[in-house]
């Protein structure tokens, strides 16, 4: 069924609507769409809207890791639904990168009050150095092309310091290619049909070569 049938949009405004309610009732924050001066200023930054809580399980879930012993971390984390997702199906670590500190105080306010150890971390997705800490990326389309492009080398380059397997998930895949050209492997494919599009779930292989742990 298409994303723009009305039987559709009202399944998902209907949802939409419950999810806000039951967010204001316990203190929490996550579904309103968010555009700040950061997005409106820069082309390359896209603005924040929420992934939704099962698919976001149902992603994680399809992803071939052992979660106590994998480390997460959402790349734009916007208010940090995935992390709260990454944090209840038992990650060893949970982390969240975002430029937008109104964006990170929202979700830390969210991850103090459901009591969820999880770390939000102010920084340029490009400058970030710590990449090697974490097995498991996931991408809601945060940024245009020549950024993601910078980001998805920074990964690559992550296996030097901690050579593993390194998972990437990408919601509404516009820019797909680009993983596929810097070496990473597309393992599956999930769709969403009530947004009319598909997670994209990719593998930047283990070196078998390269000693390096």
């Amino acid at each position: 069924m298409s994303n723009y049938s009305f039987p559709v949009r009202i399944r998902r405004w209907g949802k939409y609507l419950i999810n806000t309610i039951d967010e204001r009732l316990h203190g929490l924050d996550f579904s309103m769409v968010y555009v700040g001066d950061i997005q409106r200023s820069q082309a390359e930054i896209h603005g924040y809207s929420m992934t939704d809580a099962q698919d976001m399980k149902r992603i994680l879930q399809a992803i071939p890791v052992k979660a106590s012993e994998s480390a997460f971390l959402d790349i734009g984390c916007g208010k940090g639904m995935c992390m709260k997702c990454a944090a209840e199906l038992g990650y060893r670590k949970v982390a969240g990168l975002d430029l937008d500190e109104h964006l990170l105080e929202i979700a830390r306010r969210n991850m103090r009050k459901l009591q969820l150890e999880v770390d939000c971390i102010a920084a340029d997705a490009v400058e970030f150095d710590r990449y090697q800490d974490y097995d498991v990326f996931y991408f809601y389309n945060p940024f245009g092309a020549a950024t993601f492009q910078q980001v998805i080398n920074r990964l690559v380059e992550s296996q030097d310091q901690r050579n593993r397997n390194i998972w990437a998930a990408y919601y509404h895949p516009v820019f797909g290619q680009l993983f596929e050209e810097a070496g990473f492997q597309l393992k599956k494919e999930l769709r969403d049909a009530t947004r009319d599009t598909v997670t994209k779930i990719y593998c930047y292989p283990l070196d078998v070569f390269n000693p390096t742990t």
